[in-house]
């Protein structure tokens, strides 16, 4: 018998704030999430942050999307600052007395997730992101995607190679302009 990887759980912050009704294509993803607090290298809080990751079809082995999500300046209230296909973060354990995570974007930004979580269920809750971040680390085969069913053939028309060319520029372009909201010292969007 097929056994979950990680536990059931109640939804988290992150996954009420997506039923909520705002994100209606997200809505029915399964979310695994933590509250962390975003650190500098010395340890520093920075800004508090929920992260989680996503299976963005139920044909996906692992996950394949990371959200990020942080409290509103004015109110309070949890926001989506970031949904980013995982082709494009790597994460890793940067302190693990610490319980510190490390996110890192293809365009070489990074930044450091301190996990807060209640005392008792601390220990655990980070075994939980190891044991994740080793499965979508090793266990996707060498693959940035982790897809269960065969790759389809790319064409190797010039005019397709073009195409992916201009998409991934397209891409990059993107994901620098969410990256810059992440960023403290430039985004309105970060407070505690």
């Amino acid at each position: 018998p097929l056994v979950a990887a990680l536990p059931p759980r109640r939804p988290g912050r992150l996954q009420r704030h997506l039923l909520s009704g705002e994100f209606d294509q997200l809505r029915d993803f399964p979310i695994f999430e933590s509250n962390f607090v975003q650190v500098t290298r010395l340890g520093e809080v920075a800004n508090k942050v929920t992260m989680g990751v996503a299976a963005s079809s139920p044909a996906l082995e692992l996950p394949d999307l990371l959200l990020l999500a942080g409290p509103d300046k004015e109110n309070g209230c949890l926001q989506l600052l970031g949904l980013f296909p995982l082709q494009y973060v790597k994460l890793f354990v940067h302190d693990e007395n610490r319980q510190q995570l490390k996110v890192k974007f293809t365009t070489g930004r990074a930044f450091y997730l301190q996990l807060r979580a209640h005392p008792e269920s601390r220990e655990s809750e980070f075994g939980q992101w190891v044991r994740l971040l080793y499965r979508l680390r090793f266990g996707s085969a060498g693959r940035d995607v982790p897809f269960t069913h065969e790759d389809l053939t790319p064409c190797d028309s010039e005019e397709h190679t073009e195409e992916v060319r201009e998409e991934a520029v397209l891409e990059v372009r993107l994901l620098q302009d969410m990256e810059a909201r992440l960023d403290p010292l430039i985004s309105e969007l970060w407070g505690l």
